[in-house]
């Protein structure tokens, strides 16, 4: 009759003074590098994972969470977006610079109301670790893009949209 093996058991084991009777009848770990012997599956159950609320302090004010100033340019930012897209071309500009501009105007734009982030300001906008943002892009919850060096890149529109998702917004 051959007994379940319990890896537990054998790592417990090894620190025990006195020998056991199943340590004779497990086998080497030589056994186990090599294949010979495999581990059994399905001891550890897989866990969902769900997104986790960020940490606020305890005496955060949700009302004063915004600056005043930053209220401001946020309430003036559709208007003054509008003008700028509409009004002005490159024409002026271009004959002050020798060669092609690398992006039209539309792409300037989207790329300023839309910027590019990198793991740390992610983390910091999220209130949670890098480490956590890692899990989040590695299971797919969070979209990013790398960089040639494989560095992580978030654009805002995708972090807003993993916040809505996944319900982040403080509560009420």
């Amino acid at each position: 009759m051959k007994k379940n093996f319990d890896p537990m058991q054998y790592i417990e084991s090894a620190f025990l003074d006195r020998t056991q009777e199943t340590e004779k009848d497990l086998p080497s770990i030589k056994k186990y590098v090599s294949g010979q012997v495999k581990l059994p599956r399905g001891k550890f159950r897989k866990t969902e994972m769900s997104a986790p609320r960020p940490r606020r302090k305890s005496n955060h004010v949700v009302a004063n969470a915004v600056d005043p100033e930053l209220q401001k340019v946020w309430a003036n930012l559709p208007r003054s977006v509008m003008f700028l897209a509409s009004l002005y071309d490159d024409g002026v500009t271009s004959h002050y610079y020798t060669g092609d501009f690398k992006e039209t105007r539309q792409e300037l734009i989207k790329r300023l109301l839309d910027p590019q982030l990198n793991l740390e300001e992610v983390s910091r906008l999220l209130g949670v670790c890098p480490t956590t943002v890692r899990r989040y892009t590695n299971r797919g919850w969070l979209h990013h893009h790398r960089t040639k060096g494989g560095q992580r890149r978030f654009l805002l529109s995708d972090v807003v949209m993993f916040v809505e998702k996944h319900g982040r917004f403080p509560e009420a």
